[in-house]
């Protein structure tokens, strides 16, 4: 693993009840235990000890081991590029700014060109944008989601035609925060609930400049309308559920929340990769598409070399809304691993748990998402140990 993945082992003496860690608790095989900055249960501890666990994995959550948007070697994107695509992302917002029909041909030429340098680009690592000045945010934040969303259409096999809108769509998600006022984007106090909405109105702001532009795919301005909205509707400006939320807006919205995690702001510093993927795998299924979580968070992981989110240990919910326990990987980064499935559909503890390896498995049983509820975990360590 690389630095990016730093941790430390410690006994489950080390624990205290009450004890609030800054850094999630995981076991010797990575398979998450307890999350950070939440106080130690007394439960948890003697579970542990009930369960035989005797050593425990701690990653601390450090600005030290963020992700360095500048210094990867065998970088994907060459700089030639990247200065294209922040110069036409740049013209938009002159254009939009001066009140003229924004001009979308140099964004299509340099999103292609990312495109292709994408395709090409296997067994190199994406190099995102830093930033120079907290003032180049809404820029840098801009191409970056635009070269993610494009690297993980890619990676989803979409033809270039999709990527191409995709990383379209992605780089002029928040163009309509040029007609929001300075001040309130800028304000550094706590938001009033009409600042908050006034905010929230940038979707379609956005979408109402680009409706009409010749040009943009279909595609790119619906990802730009809802690239808010949430798998369980509590998103906005439209409050639909995942249905109704195509693939292409899933793949963007989960894009933006990386950037964002993973960027130096003034009220926080960067997150770390893991923890941003970890982040996100949280939210999937309620603000994020699990599917799509799940593939984004391996192809990251594999790309930055950090240890995939699925490993051996790990509490995984299947396709089929069983729950289990991943037995062993056949690769590093394997989705399709041999595992022990303990709870039923119908959230039952199995009296006789199934042994299955997803790579031959009849019925076609995929993992759905990575389990991070604390309660669920102990229960499946207690029927496998049993």
């Amino acid at each position: 693993m690389s630095n990016f993945d730093k941790s430390e082992v410690v006994p489950v003496s080390f624990l205290k009840e009450g004890m609030i860690l800054n850094g999630n608790i995981y076991d010797m095989n990575g398979g998450f235990l307890w999350p950070a900055k939440v106080p130690v249960k007394k439960e948890f501890i003697d579970n542990l000890i009930a369960l035989g666990i005797t050593q425990l994995t701690y990653r601390p959550i450090s600005p030290d081991i963020s992700l360095s948007k500048q210094s990867v070697e065998n970088p994907m994107i060459s700089e030639v590029t990247q200065k294209k695509i922040y110069d036409s992302f740049s013209s938009v917002v002159f254009d939009i700014t001066n009140s003229k029909m924004p001009n979308t041909e140099k964004v299509k030429e340099s999103v292609d060109e990312v495109a292709k340098e994408i395709k090409l680009g296997v067994g190199k690592t994406i190099n995102l944008l830093d930033l120079k000045g907290h003032d180049t945010y809404s820029y840098v934040h801009a191409v970056n989601v635009s070269i993610l969303s494009s690297f993980i259409a890619t990676k989803l096999g979409m033809s270039i035609d999709k990527v191409c809108a995709v990383g379209v769509g992605g780089l002029l998600i928040d163009i309509g925060k040029i007609k929001i006022p300075v001040s309130i984007l800028n304000k550094k106090d706590p938001l009033s609930q009409f600042e908050i909405d006034t905010i929230k109105r940038h979707p379609v702001i956005g979408y109402q400049i680009l409706k009409d532009t010749t040009g943009i795919d279909e595609i790119s301005k619906r990802i730009v309308l809802m690239h808010h909205e949430q798998i369980d509707g509590k998103g906005y400006p439209l409050g639909v559920d995942g249905s109704k939320i195509d693939i292409y807006t899933k793949m963007v919205s989960i894009c933006d929340s990386f950037d964002a995690m993973t960027t130096d702001r003034p009220y926080r510093p960067a997150l770390p990769v893991r923890v941003a993927i970890e982040e996100i795998l949280k939210m999937a299924g309620t603000k994020y598409d699990e599917e799509i979580s799940l593939r984004f968070s391996i192809e990251i992981s594999k790309m930055y070399k950090i240890q995939s989110p699925i490993s051996e240990g790990s509490v995984v919910e299947l396709t089929t809304n069983e729950i289990g326990i991943v037995k062993r990987l056949h690769s590093e980064y394997d989705i399709s691993p041999e595992m022990v499935i303990c709870i039923s559909q119908n959230g039952t503890p199995l009296r006789n748990p199934i042994s299955v390896d997803l790579t031959k498995d009849a019925t076609g049983r995929k993992i759905k998402r990575v389990i991070f509820d604390v309660a669920t975990i102990m229960k499946v360590r207690s029927v496998v140990k049993n």
